[in-house]
């Protein structure tokens, strides 16, 4: 995923067209309120997640591998926070957290199990005894048909560049690997006319129940709760998101 392509972008975006993920907000307060911290946020982009919990009193440790993005969270001059530039696999720090969080289904941008693995063994290294991990899981990812064509997602006005951004939208579906592979096109027209168009690519991998079960009873995680919605609901067949909170074993 080309995260610097895209992080102009991401935050007005987010709060155009991703109406029901703003609701996940509720839960990472509650979570953090919970366990307490000092806490880890893994992939935190540019702070949305961030923000609130910062707001709220915690010291947050937060770490993404997009630059773009990282420098838009530290033009926000947020309290109690810490940055680090690197990747969810591979990151070293030398202290250890109550608490760690995953939010937005970014753990499924990791496309095989040995990154997964590697990723979940390297946040138990970095959790006190005891630590807990909590991620939002959306466990559909590869449910419903191919939009192979190049398809209109929405036109808006873009007040940053005071101009227009048109998306078009496709993806495909690998059924055997369970991943589905999205390629995004955003074309924005200035005031003079002047078109410049980003494009941007993601995948993502189907995570179900008992994959992630397993891949937690692998890397040394007891799960002690799942939750089916942001309000730590019950998980029934119609949960598009999970919520897993698994504590090291």
């Amino acid at each position: 995923m080309n995260w610097n392509d895209h992080a102009k972008y991401y935050d007005w975006e987010f709060e155009l067209i991703c109406t029901k993920q703003r609701e996940d907000i509720r839960i990472w307060k509650a979570l953090t309120n919970e366990f307490g911290g000092p806490i880890l946020e893994l992939c935190c982009g540019s702070g949305r997640i961030t923000q609130e919990l910062v707001n709220d009193g915690h010291h947050i440790f937060a770490i993404d591998n997009s630059i773009e993005m990282l420098d838009i969270l530290k033009a926000k001059n947020l309290p109690n926070l810490e940055i680090l530039k690197s990747d969810m696999t591979t990151f070293k720090l030398d202290r250890r957290f109550k608490f760690a969080i995953i939010s937005y289904s970014s753990f499924q941008q990791l496309l095989t199990l040995e990154e997964q693995i590697k990723c979940l063994s390297n946040i138990h290294d970095h959790l006190e005894d005891g630590g807990v991990l909590a991620m939002d899981i959306n466990p559909r990812i590869c449910e419903g048909e191919e939009i192979l064509l190049r398809t209109h997602s929405y036109t808006a006005e873009y007040p940053i560049n005071n101009s227009i951004v048109t998306m078009y939208t496709s993806h495909s579906i690998d059924r055997i690997n369970q991943i589905k592979h999205w390629r995004d096109e955003y074309l924005e027209i200035a005031e003079n006319g002047e078109e410049r168009k980003t494009y941007v690519d993601i995948s993502l991998k189907e995570c179900s129940k008992d994959y992630m079960k397993l891949l937690f009873e692998k890397s040394n995680f007891e799960i002690i709760n799942i939750y089916g919605d942001f309000d730590k609901g019950e998980v029934t067949e119609d949960s598009e998101n999970l919520v897993y909170v698994a504590q090291t074993s």
